[in-house]
């Protein structure tokens, strides 16, 4: 009597792990978000050189891709404004003491999909920049509007 009770906890075990084990896997990227995501990282790439030129840094760049689910290159438009705040770590070095700053304390930048605004943070050597596609204005500690070099001048 306990056999048939038992064959049918193993296998709705076994189909749940199956269930489970699928739904962990990533969704399998298009060609177009593919190429979508390697001109992303090709042209941020562009800005982190100039960024180590200017700032002598060495400093590394990325998307955290995991904020973003629903990735689709022909919508998605939050890449310029990555690029333009890795850039503009370009004018933060245009003095001594925002050289010095991005030298010791930038070691990546980040860029993520926020929904929380968008606005930098510095954790560790990581600086974060979170891009809020519906609050597209940049926030800093204070209240106002900031560009991207006086926020990043604020946390730096």
């Amino acid at each position: 009597m306990f056999r048939i009770p038992s064959l049918c906890l193993c296998l709705c075990l076994f189909a749940s792990l199956a269930i489970a084990d699928e739904s962990s896997k990533p969704a399998r990227l298009t060609v177009a978000q593919k190429n979508g995501w390697a001109t992303y990282d090709t042209e941020l790439k562009k800005k982190e050189d100039a960024v180590n030129k200017a700032c002598g840094s060495s400093l590394k760049s990325s998307y955290d891709r995991s904020t973003y689910p629903a990735f689709d290159p022909m919508k998605d438009r939050t890449q310029s404004a990555c690029q333009m705040a890795v850039g503009t770590l370009v004018e933060v070095c245009g003095t001594a003491d925002g050289k010095a700053a991005v030298k010791e304390s930038v070691t990546q930048t980040v860029c993520k999909l926020s929904t929380e605004g968008t606005k930098v943070s510095l954790d560790g050597s990581v600086l974060t920049i979170h891009i809020d596609p519906a609050k597209s204005s940049i926030a800093g500690k204070q209240a106002g509007n900031y560009s991207w070099k006086s926020a990043l001048e604020e946390i730096l």
